[in-house]
């Protein structure tokens, strides 16, 4: 079902998006599997509505008009790896700072000594959200908290890599 909700949610915003698989042949446990739907799902919609831009503005950023999201499955040391990452805008760690301080999460003066990592964390914080507006698809503060909590309960961890302009990345 995911290609099929990545184009019409790339479609709704006018965006043009390719989803992009990796490790289809790798082998998951089937409750593991259908524990993470939900959290993938939202990692994906994620990756179409705040990550790839819309395609005048990638063309003005030098990108490929169409943006492109990858879910990638493998194992590691014995563990399952997954990876959605995105080729779009990242997330602007001065724009967190502003948010978490405008929210009152944290003083300027310690927003101002938060390492990228740690202006990271605050996204998966329950009602979190960087978005000014609440529209159908996001905006609400849930969804990263529940991807957290999903992952932590089948005893696995969220990392997340930001790169501004070039994109984010998500691995359970």
């Amino acid at each position: 079902r995911f290609p099929r909700m990545v184009r019409d949610l790339a479609r709704a915003l006018g965006k043009q998006v390719r989803l992009e698989f990796a490790g289809e042949l790798t082998q998951v446990d089937r409750d593991i599997l259908e524990k993470l739907e939900s959290p993938l799902a939202h990692l994906l919609r994620n990756a179409v509505d705040h990550g790839c831009e819309p395609p005048d503005e990638r063309r003005r950023a030098g990108k490929p008009v169409e943006g492109t999201v990858r879910l990638e499955a493998h194992h590691r040391a014995g563990m399952l790896l997954i990876t959605v990452a995105d080729d779009g805008r990242g997330v602007d760690s001065g724009r967190v700072r502003e948010v978490i301080v405008r929210r009152k999460l944290t003083t300027p003066q310690v927003a101002d000594q938060m390492s990228e990592l740690e202006l990271l964390d605050f996204l998966f914080l329950p009602g979190f959200t960087m978005k000014d507006a609440v529209t159908e698809i996001s905006g609400r503060g849930v969804g990263l908290d529940v991807v957290q909590n999903v992952v932590k309960s089948v005893r696995g961890v969220v990392r997340v890599v930001s790169q501004p302009g070039r994109g984010m990345r998500f691995q359970l």
